[in-house]
């Protein structure tokens, strides 16, 4: 179960999934950009539910879950990838509003997502649960935002409380920190890059092939951290 799946990484994540015969279901708002890619990923071959839901809507996501698990059966992959920005960055900038939104995104749906699905990860002896954060959970900046970077920092907790009680009962949990890549979050920025500047960014593969490594490895193994970022040092 992948969620923001409708494009950057989720969607990336989704295809890598889904061409190594894992049976997908994708969540996002956009449902014309769900069905394309299962259109897409059914066309060689592979499995994809798509299920149109705004992470936000805490009532819709059980639903939503619900439905994954009735078509596809035990969720033993869950990556949880949804992701938003607001143009405000600063604290006298940003309204109440604009930072629940980007928590309720970014963080909530994480939290309730894992919930939903350690139960049944419980019952097969194994799971693999992956948080997509961001380098500001390890260096917050103005540049990232108040909210943003609070958010990322939340899930990184959210990823160490999953090992502590997942740990036990065979289930993983993988924080993966990805640097700045060429994703349409970055339109969301006051000053959005050029795309000289976002051809040197990790590109939405990048960071699939990454999540799919982890969770390709043995149960015994658990790369609880992993920081991916661009090699040059300048793009950010």
């Amino acid at each position: 179960m992948v969620t923001g799946a409708s494009s950057g990484f989720g969607a990336a994540t989704a295809r890598a999934l889904a061409t190594r015969g894992t049976r997908v279901a994708m969540m996002a708002r956009t449902a014309s950009a769900l069905e394309q890619l299962a259109g897409e990923i059914e066309s060689t071959s592979g499995c994809a539910l798509a299920i149109p839901v705004d992470v936000a809507n805490t009532d819709a996501l059980g639903a939503a879950y619900e439905e994954a698990a009735d078509h596809l059966g035990p969720i033993e992959i869950l990556v949880n990838n949804a992701g938003t920005n607001v143009i405000p960055r600063r604290y006298a900038d940003t309204g109440l509003d604009q930072w629940r939104t980007v928590l309720a995104v970014n963080l909530d749906a994480a939290f309730l997502l894992t919930k939903l699905v350690m139960p049944g990860m419980r019952a097969l002896g194994r799971g693999s649960i992956v948080n997509v954060a961001s380098r500001a959970a390890n260096y917050p900046s103005l540049l990232a935002g108040v909210s943003y970077s609070s958010s990322k920092l939340g899930m990184a907790a959210l990823n160490r409380i999953a090992n502590e009680e997942g740990n036990p009962f065979g289930i993983r949990a993988i924080l993966v920190n990805p640097g700045v890549g060429a994703t349409p979050i970055l339109d969301r920025r006051p000053d959005p890059p050029p795309q000289e500047m976002r051809n040197r960014m990790l590109q939405a593969e990048d960071v699939a092939d990454a999540i799919v490594f982890a969770v390709s490895l043995p149960y015994r193994v658990c790369l609880e951290n992993m920081d991916v970022y661009p090699t040059d040092p300048d793009v950010r």
